[in-house]
């Protein structure tokens, strides 16, 4: 089925004229035109190529690989159309390479982060570090207080220099922290990883990957489109699409999925709607030849077209609250949000450039025509139909108008994207390539070797012996035939003529031309190998027991490096998904704080909360792709024993970590030990200050006590050399009394004795 436009040429984006309604924003009539006129530009002579590649690509991958004219009217079939008698036999090497792609893309392992680019994220920073530094300035002023800051804060160094150092090796900041919480949540309510199966098979087998953003249930939500419903502008170079005018899809609903989903609809429509699912219950009628899908029963083909389009808003130089320079717009209520985040009153004089010369003319504020993305989801007439026969069927408008929550760099004020994220395998001048591709004449002739093969085997006799009975006497066939089973000579009676060929043999078995023709089939899974980079080497199949280990891993690296585009068109693809999440899911989360709670926890709310600007904080993804579960354990046990044996991380670590952790989670504890270390040293240091203060002031005290105990002993000792000279004194002067009393009782006596003699 093919959507028929209502005008050849692309609907004025900027002249309203011939619509009654001239506001573009109110205008039914024009979205619907537009949206029309993009299908019937998408669905054009390179859609319908590529959608019949795709369909055979399809087709081989399920094993139902005799379907062609070529295959089956001049290859099974003879000049006069009967069949040969040909069995249609498949080898498949289509599905075992599309199982070796879906394989690796499982086990492949895509990790998101998200850094802050905005100068906001530098400004916390700095002042988060000029706390650091005045905390360390007072505790080093003030010891007394800098032990409890210390305390409370193990971050802080003996010295501003050592303070940074630690900062800069720790410092997160708290947004961009948040915004990878919310990366996280976003993935799990997703199941992101578990569309990697998926995504590799429409890589494989289109060479096109698609996710769609949308928002549904108060989540921002994502699903995989099929490469077949997915229509773009073929003008488009870039191989994510991105420069594409307008973009879209075909998607089958039922009436009751479009009655919940388009909630704005009349009673006539809805009764339309559910009309026509019965009218039509197969589905056939809405499908193209090229498409292999049918839709089931009450399904019907709702198209949403979303383009490019122009804008004019107020724009002019205001201050941000961390006092930046920004370019906004004024009186502008942005969406959820009850009054303008700028107005007239804020606007300063735009920066002395030569673009704001020329742009502004003097002027603080103008009008500036932006690009965004508008919208449009039908039916189109062509799916209908009515019950008069001659009642015309008409398009049936379900929604339109601007797409909230336009994806736009806030650095740049151009460039919006579109809800699809897709990437492709190979791509040149609008045309899609993929890797089963090349594979798809290889494997048609592979299957004509084997069924010529096979039909010769079943034409084909055995062999045997020929013998002329005329020449074999009455009666004698008997004992000839015995004597050629038993293996022994066979006589017969020429009467001396010679022996005439009588006997002979037949041989109606295969010859070495029909084995012959297997020996092709190698090279023709060599040439699909060549081709598309899997051979048995990554598959994991024997190549000979006397194949070199170095050829192997030569053919590993070979096959390996033109994988490559492969996988990194699945990263490609996540890396759009997960940048969506940090640009629009972060303003719509914000919307929906209840979401955002349960996403990062109520501290998380207080974080996003915390500034009105945060919304226009600009987000970075990056994406790193890693081995599977096991390898990555693997990985990360052997650092872990390196480590340990290095004495790098300690023991408790390593019991916590191995078998359980991956490369970078080793690495972050690695990191966590090294700070633990460093602190549980300068904590060491501060205690050898303290014990050898301690021990200098008692050894201060022993040598102190030690000189008072000398000067006490001397003193001491002085004074018993007093005591001892005022002693020797006493008795120095008692000899004198007792000699002088000596003396004098001498001299009494000596004058006693004379007296009595007078």
């Amino acid at each position: 089925m093919s959507i028929t436009s209502t005008s050849t040429s692309r609907p004025n984006r900027l002249d309203q004229a011939q619509y009654d309604n001239k506001n573009k924003d109110t205008n039914a009539e024009y979205h619907l035109d537009f949206a029309k006129w993009a299908v019937a530009s998408a669905t054009n002579s390179d859609y319908f190529t590529w959608a019949e590649k795709l369909k055979v690509n399809k087709r081989f991958y399920k094993g139902d690989q005799w379907f062609g004219d070529e295959d089956i009217e001049a290859f099974l079939k003879d000049s006069s159309g009967q069949d040969r008698n040909r069995i249609k036999v498949v080898q498949n090497q289509i599905r075992p390479m599309v199982e070796q792609y879906r394989g690796n893309a499982i086990r492949l392992s895509v990790n998101a982060t998200a850094k802050s680019v905005s100068p906001m994220a530098r400004n916390r920073r700095d002042i988060a570090l000029s706390k650091k530094l005045l905390k360390t300035e007072v505790a080093n002023a003030l010891p007394a207080v800098g032990e409890i800051l210390r305390e409370q804060d193990t971050t802080l160094g003996n010295n501003p220099e050592e303070t940074e150092a630690i900062f800069n090796n720790l410092y997160v900041d708290e947004f961009t922290e948040n915004m990878n919480e919310l990366l996280r949540y976003s993935e799990a309510i997703n199941k992101l990883p578990n569309m990697k199966s998926r995504i590799s098979q429409s890589l494989a087998l289109s060479g096109l990957g698609v996710v769609k953003a949308f928002n549904h249930g108060g989540h921002r939500r994502y699903k995989i489109v099929e490469p077949e419903d997915f229509l773009f502008d073929r003008d488009a170079r870039e191989y994510d699409l991105t420069d594409s005018t307008f973009m879209g899809e075909r998607t089958p609903m039922d009436p009751a999925s479009i009655f919940e989903e388009f909630q704005d609809m009349t009673s006539d429509v809805r009764l339309a709607i559910e009309r026509q699912s019965a009218v039509d219950s197969t589905g056939e009628s809405y499908m193209d030849s090229t498409s292999e899908r049918k839709y089931s029963t009450n399904r019907i083909p709702v198209y949403k077209m979303y383009w490019k389009d122009v804008q004019k808003f107020n724009y002019g130089w205001v201050k941000d609250p961390d006092g930046y320079d920004l370019l906004a717009k004024i009186d502008y209520t942005e969406p959820g949000e009850d009054a303008p985040k700028y107005t007239e009153a804020d606007l300063i004089e735009p920066p002395k450039t030569k673009r704001n010369k020329v742009l502004f003319k003097g002027k603080k504020s103008r009008a500036l025509v932006l690009d965004v993305v508008r919208f449009c989801s039908f039916i189109p007439s062509e799916s209908l139909s009515t019950k008069d026969k001659n009642e015309k069927s008409t398009d049936l408008v379900l929604e339109y108008g601007l797409l909230d929550y336009q994806d736009t760099d806030f650095m740049d004020l151009s460039n919006v994207k579109f809800p699809y994220k897709a990437y492709c395998w190979g791509y040149v001048d609008g045309e899609i390539f993929s890797p089963v591709d090349d594979a798809i004449d290889p494997q048609r002739f592979i299957n004509r070797i084997m069924s010529v093969f096979e039909s010769q085997i079943n034409n084909s006799g055995g062999a045997g012996v020929v013998i002329d009975e005329s020449a074999i006497p009455a009666n004698g066939a008997d004992q000839v035939y015995h004597d050629i089973n038993e293996g022994r000579p066979v006589t017969i009676n020429t009467k001396g003529k010679g022996v005439p060929n009588t006997i002979s043999n037949y041989d109606a078995t295969p010859k070495s031309g029909t084995y012959g023709m297997l020996d092709i089939i190698p090279v023709m899974k060599s040439m699909i190998q060549e081709s598309t980079g899997v051979n048995e080497a990554l598959r994991g199949e024997s190549t000979g027991s006397d194949q070199l280990v170095g050829v192997t891993e030569i053919l590993v690296q070979k096959g390996s490096l033109m994988q490559e585009p492969f996988y990194d068109a699945i990263s490609q693809i996540f890396l759009q998904v997960y940048q969506d999440i940090a640009s629009i899911g972060k303003r719509f989360y914000i919307d929906h704080e209840r979401e955002l709670a349960i996403a990062t926890g109520d501290d998380g709310v207080k974080t996003f909360k915390l500034s009105d600007e945060l919304k226009m904080e600009d987000f970075r993804t990056f994406i790193t792709r890693d081995n599977d579960e096991n390898t990555l354990r693997n990985q990360a046990n052997q650092i872990l024993t390196m480590f340990l044996e290095s004495e790098l991380i300690g023991k408790e670590t390593f019991a916590n970590l191995y078998g359980r952790s991956h490369p970078e989670q080793v690495y972050k504890a690695l990191r966590d030990d090294a700070r633990l270390k460093k602190e549980l040293e300068r904590r060491q240091m501060e205690d050898e200050k303290v014990e050898n203060a301690r021990l200098e002031e008692e050894q201060n005290n022993l040598v102190a006590q030690e000189a008072q105990g000398q000067q006490e002993a001397i003193a001491q000792q002085e004074g018993v050399d007093n005591r001892n000279a005022q002693a020797q004194h006493g008795r120095d002067i008692d000899k004198i009394n007792q000699k002088g009393i000596a003396d004098m009782q001498k001299e009494l006596a000596k004058n006693n004795e004379i007296e009595p003699q007078v």
